[in-house]
């Protein structure tokens, strides 16, 4: 199993095997390797964090705070543990918890989507019943007989 930075040691083994067959000078060398140790501590992309941040906007503009606030608690909660890896040079925790904040944000949106359709559908089956009462004053129980 290769180790997860498979592609700076082939680098660095590329880069010793042809300065060893170029034979060249020991400052030559140097600056080589300075430049691929450069190229290893990037530092991870910021934007690593916009989807979560941006899933967790859309939530709140649903109504997840009303509805779904466990969820949308978790999902800040995960953004926040994704900033703190973000930090700390650790990229990949910081995607995984970026990735797990946005699907805990997606799912407050759909449950506070849901939420909202039943209290629409509520609202309509009380205006249908309403309705339904009036028809039947008007017009007797017969007129509600299919």
């Amino acid at each position: 199993m290769r180790s997860k930075l498979w592609f700076y040691d082939d680098c660095y083994a590329f880069a010793i095997k042809t300065c060893r067959a170029m034979n060249p000078p020991r400052p030559a060398l140097i600056a080589l390797l300075v430049v691929i140790t450069g190229c290893a501590t990037t530092p991870p992309d910021p934007r690593l964090l916009s989807n979560a941040e941006q899933a967790i906007d859309v939530a709140r503009a649903a109504g997840a705070e009303e509805f779904a606030p466990l969820e949308l608690r978790f999902a800040i909660e995960q953004l926040e543990t994704a900033r703190f890896h973000l930090e700390n040079n650790q990229a990949d925790a910081a995607r995984r918890s970026a990735d797990e904040g946005e699907i805990e944000a997606q799912l407050a949106l759909a449950r506070s989507r849901a939420a909202q359709a039943r209290a629409d559908l509520a609202q309509r089956q009380r205006d249908l019943e309403r309705l339904q009462a009036d028809l039947a004053e008007a017009f007797g129980d017969r007129a509600l007989e299919p």
